[in-house]
C-alpha cells in the first residue's frame, strides 16, 4: 500500500472521521422508530432538562448552525414533540418547549441512545471508555473552547 495513504488513514482526525461515522450510522438506525436525527433528539433531550430556551440560545450551546436548529425544532414541532411560545418578558423573542407527548418521546429516545451506546462501546473495557471520553471531550474543548453555560440569553426573572 501507498505510505501516503497509510499515514492518512493512520491520522487521528480520519480514524476519528470514520469512527463517528460508524457510530453515527448505529445511533440514527436505533432512532428510526422514533423518526428523528440524533440532532433533533439531542435538542428535545435538552429542552426537557433545562426547560423553554430559544433556537438562538440552543444554537450557542451546542456550536450548531441556527440554520441547523431552526429545521431541526420546526421538524420537532410538526411531530408534536415541542411548542413554540413567546417569551413572557421580551415578547420578540420565540421560546420553544417540550410537550407532554415530547417528554414521552425523549423517554423513549433516551433508551434507544443507551442500547446504541452500549452496542458501540461493547468493544472497549469500561477503563477505556471513561478514557475515550475524556480525552474526545479534550479534545472538543481544545478546538471549540469550554462549553457554554446552558442558560437562556433571555431569563424570565431579571
Amino acid at each position: 500500500m501507498n505510505d501516503d495513504v497509510t499515514a492518512w488513514d493512520d491520522q487521528l482526525t480520519h480514524v476519528l472521521w470514520r469512527a463517528q461515522n460508524a457510530a453515527h450510522r448505529r445511533v440514527q438506525d436505533s432512532l428510526d422508530e422514533l423518526n428523528v436525527t440524533t440532532t433533533q433528539l439531542g435538542l428535545a433531550v435538552h429542552l426537557g432538562q433545562l426547560g423553554p430556551l430559544s433556537a438562538a440560545d440552543l444554537s450557542r450551546m451546542f456550536h450548531i448552525a441556527p440554520q441547523s436548529v431552526a429545521t431541526a425544532l420546526n421538524r420537532l414541532e410538526k411531530l408534536g414533540w415541542v411548542r413554540r411560545r413567546t417569551h413572557p418578558i421580551h415578547g420578540r423573542v420565540v421560546l420553544f418547549e417540550l410537550t407532554d407527548s415530547g417528554q414521552a418521546d425523549v423517554a423513549r429516545g433516551r433508551e434507544l441512545m443507551a442500547t446504541a451506546n452500549a452496542e458501540v462501546t461493547s468493544v472497549l473495557a469500561d477503563s477505556e471508555t471513561v478514557m475515550l471520553i475524556e480525552l474526545l471531550r479534550r479534545i472538543t474543548i481544545g478546538v471549540d473552547g469550554p462549553d457554554l453555560p446552558a442558560v437562556s440569553a433571555w431569563p424570565v426573572k431579571g
